[in-house]
């Protein structure tokens, strides 16, 4: 059995045919740009999901986005369809690691019970409700000789039971007396105080009382006292009653997606948005009259500046200090108001009526810091739920979810809760892969948005790799980034055991994961339209590398030394990073050394030199810095890749299509008819095809089916005005120069020093390859990751410190050969690197220690 496809003209490839065993493991290897990308993912992935979504209702579709057509003959057949990004996708605040390991209902199961004995969270027995209706008639009775009359509603005595009472209750004389119709309460029965043991039999003869939950009026006709008593319809815990709490009775009060189990002060989310003083405060060295504070600069708020002047004046408040040293006495102003100043929050209270403009949201979300639900502790659940114990064995269920994957792990593996084996078995397989993947420290209340991509990867694997089905189809995008070689042997063994039923595609490097595959298909020779076709398939076949030049390592003779850092609950007491050369990290988590580096050193820094934060969200402390010259600028690369239109290309984000436009302005032709550069843009209004709006492709809108596109009639899909399509410098039109390799087209167009840069360093990443027309999106994850780290270093670098994140992520190891050798290069004009990456190809640099403390 096999997926077979058949004439596959996606990007680079060449008419490509080949076929996927099915129920196997297949690796699809070759250097980035080759056209790996374009085979598995967006031809065999993209057309499996867009026929699988086109194959269930569109109520079902309604919010997924379906993927476009892929240039392909035939796909057969087509399965349903998994797929591991390269990066981290989730953007959302509410998903955690529970969520994403599909957990969260199992472990509330294991906390749940229909039919409890005894109260979950107060751990005594429940009362049934005649039970405790018994209860608590005893604070009305006071002596033996009592008697006590049991009465109803008149409306429910009428509903329920045929024929009159023989007496009623008079509120008007505060009495029981022989039956008056008018009378609001009519007797049940009456009773003994002696007896009062027995008024649970007597309520048996009304079996409409526990049914409904009535409640009734308990009469002490000999003392004058009464209380009115509920009937409760369910069994109920007397302390729970006494606090005033309805027990849980449903699996949903133990969940966060909904108003009943989430925290009523996060919603559900773990987290809360609050106005944050760093950000509306965002130059505190310098004075207000200076524009310190930067909430008065909105535009909206601006006209209230000079009344704050005015406050601060009266209060005999310095405006020419920095505002660090009258922030106690300014604060208070700025925040609540004084005379004609309304304060901050007033001010952001008006505007919060109109949260309907997405300008307004986008806004107010830019003065507001993202915190951990003090109330819930990042829970996510009601306090309630939270005090739930269910089994004697089991911590309080909030307790629960505080603790780490390798902790939770440890408390679930000795638990022997009857009738709940299978979610036990569930938890415990799920927890077990997550620490061989070396998640283990992490609390399963993470939120996913905070993971970093090989982490994230890392938790998808572990959702997919305990899927339980058959049938279906996995994609993979270097499934083995960020793991050791141990972990891709566990990564490996677990592969093999989803197989078996299931058909996996990957596309991966490591020589591991190659050689455990069933099947592997080689595409190439080269990349970009030097790749394209297959040139091997069949068995792992060991190939003869080339021996890596052996790296000289530079040591530091100087170091910047950070001490007394705090963040995250740990302690940095020491940290120093070499200068003027290139270092990797080396600590226990990568998360967490990237969010110091980046998040904390870097984001201190810049502040301290440049007056403004990179992140205002992030809580740190920094004690002192060694002496050391300031950095002309600090940058930093990260490998997320963000989303592109289809409108982005190579040339726009280089910045090199505006010189081959202004080439083609200023020749003599089109002086002499006027043109400017935009004439040569599909992006402007002056050069773009009419007809196509400057896409190239005219789209239908089939409103219930699939969109149908084809190119443009009137430019032929060159997106450009036809007229000014044609023009030439005599070697080639302006739409050939936008399709012809960078490193070919600028042999012939006249090159500034920065441009002459750019294309020496797309040569030296092994780019030249790219045309500027080539859009983002239809780029491998290598080459997109290549181009934006182009994009970092455009500038002429001197002095700065530069912090990469990932940088091997989806490149083969001559392609991480240039790499090393360019960062090596920025050290030679002072520049000072820190690589956050664990390939061994970066290991023989000099190594940045990370050592923490609670």
């Amino acid at each position: 059995m096999k997926i077979s496809i058949r004439g596959c003209n996606t990007n680079n490839l060449k008419n490509v045919s080949v076929d996927f065993p099915m129920e196997k493991i297949t690796c699809v290897v070759g250097p980035s740009g080759s056209g790996k990308s374009s085979l598995v993912f967006h031809t065999l992935a993209n057309e499996s999901k867009r026929r699988f979504l086109n194959s269930l209702p569109s109520s079902v579709t309604f919010f997924d986005r379906v993927p476009q057509s892929a240039d392909v003959e035939s796909i057969s057949p087509v399965l349903p369809v998994w797929i591991l990004p390269q990066h981290n996708p989730i953007v959302g605040s509410r998903l955690n690691l529970s969520d994403q390991f599909e957990l969260t209902m199992d472990i509330a199961k294991l906390y749940f019970d229909s039919y409890p004995e005894k109260c979950p969270i107060h751990g005594e027995s429940y009362k049934n409700g005649l039970e405790y209706f018994t209860e608590q008639c005893a604070h009305v009775v006071q002596d033996d000789n009592d008697i006590i009359h049991v009465l109803i509603d008149k409306s429910v005595y009428q509903n329920n039971i045929s024929g009159l009472p023989i007496r009623s209750y008079s509120t008007d004389n505060d009495e029981v007396t022989e039956f008056v119709e008018a009378d609001q309460f009519w007797e049940l029965f009456r009773i003994k105080a002696k007896s009062i043991s027995t008024i649970e039999k007597r309520l048996l003869d009304f079996p409409f009382l526990q049914k409904t939950g009535a409640m009734l009026l308990v009469f002490n006709q000999t003392q004058k006292i009464y209380d009115h008593i509920n009937i409760e319809s369910e069994r109920v815990c007397l302390q729970c009653k006494l606090e005033g709490e309805a027990p849980i009775r449903e699996i949903g009060e133990l969940l966060p997606f909904n108003g009943v189990g989430a925290c009523p002060e996060c919603k559900g989310y773990g987290s809360v948005l609050n106005y944050s003083k760093d950000k509306l405060v965002k130059f505190p060295n310098r004075s207000v009259k200076d524009g310190a504070v930067s909430i008065l600069s909105y535009s909206k708020f601006s006209a209230y500046e000079k009344s704050f002047i005015a406050a601060l004046k009266k209060n005999g408040i310095s405006l020419v200090a920095p505002f660090h040293e009258i922030e106690k006495d300014a604060l208070p102003i700025l925040m609540n108001g004084e005379g004609a100043f309304p304060g901050v929050l007033e001010m952001l209270s008006w505007l919060e009526e109109k949260r309907y403009k997405r300008s307004v949201r986008i806004f107010l979300r830019s003065v507001q810091t993202d915190s951990t639900c003090t109330l819930c502790n990042g829970t996510r659940i009601s306090e309630k739920a939270a005090l739930y114990r269910g089994d004697a064995n089991l911590p309080k269920y909030g307790e629960l979810l505080e603790t780490d994957i390798e902790s939770l792990h440890k408390l679930i593996s000795g638990l022997k809760l009857t009738g709940k084996e299978i979610f036990v078995e569930r938890v415990l397989s799920k927890l077990g892969l997550a620490i061989e993947f070396g998640l283990g420290s992490f609390k399963i209340t993470k939120k996913i948005k905070e993971l970093e991509s090989n982490e994230y990867q890392k938790s998808l694997l572990v959702r997919y790799l305990s899927y339980q089905g058959s049938g279906s189809l996995f994609i993979l995008d270097e499934p083995s980034l960020g793991l050791n070689v141990k972990e891709q042997r566990i990564l490996i063994e677990h592969l093999k055991k989803l197989s078996q039923g299931n058909t996996l595609v990957l596309v991966d490097h490591a020589e591991e994961v190659q050689k455990a595959s069933d099947w592997i298909i080689e595409v190439g020779p080269g990349a970009g339209h030097l790749g394209g076709d297959i040139v091997y398939q069949g068995p792992y076949k060991k190939k003869t590398e080339d021996k890596l030049p052996k790296l000289k390592v530079v040591k530091a003779s100087k170091a910047l030394k950070v001490s007394n850092i705090e963040f995250e609950d740990h302690k940095i007491k020491q940290l120093e990073i070499p200068l003027g050369v290139v270092s990797t990290v080396a600590s226990f988590r990568e998360s967490f050394s990237k969010r110091l580096l980046i998040d904390v050193i870097a984001n201190d820094l810049y502040s301290k030199q440049f007056d403004e934060k990179k992140n205002y969200d992030v809580k740190y402390q920094v004690g002192k810095y060694s002496k050391h010259d300031h950095f002309n600028n600090i940058i930093v690369y990260e490998t997320n890749i963000e989303r592109a239109s289809g409108r982005s290309t190579v040339g726009t984000m280089l910045g090199i299509s505006p010189f081959v436009r202004k080439h083609y302005a200023s020749l003599p032709v089109s002086k002499s008819l006027g043109l400017k550069d935009g004439h040569f843009s599909s992006n402007s209004d002056l050069g773009k095809c009419p007809t196509c709006e400057g896409k190239g492709i005219i789209e239908i809108d089939m409103q219930f089916l699939e969109d149908v596109t084809f190119p443009c009639e009137d430019c032929q899909g060159k997106k450009l005005n036809k007229f000014y399509s044609n023009i030439s410098d005599g070697k080639y039109t302006i739409v050939e120069a936008y399709n012809t390799p960078i490193v070919e087209l600028f042999e012939h167009i006249k090159s500034t020093p920065k441009l002459k840069r750019i294309v020496e360093y797309l040569k030296l990443l092994n780019l030249g390859y790219l045309t500027l027309d080539r859009t983002l999106p239809s780029l491998s994850g290598g080459e997109r990751l290549r181009v934006k780290f182009l994009n970092t270093l455009q500038k002429d670098l001197e002095n700065s410190l530069l912090i990469f994140t990932d940088i091997s992520y989806g490149l083969s190891i001559n392609e991480l050969v240039r790499i090393r050798e360019l960062m090596v290069g920025l050290t030679s004009k002072g520049n000072t690197l820190v690589v956050i990456d664990n390939h061994p190809i970066f290991k023989d640099f000099n190594v940045i220690n990370i050592e923490v403390s609670e």
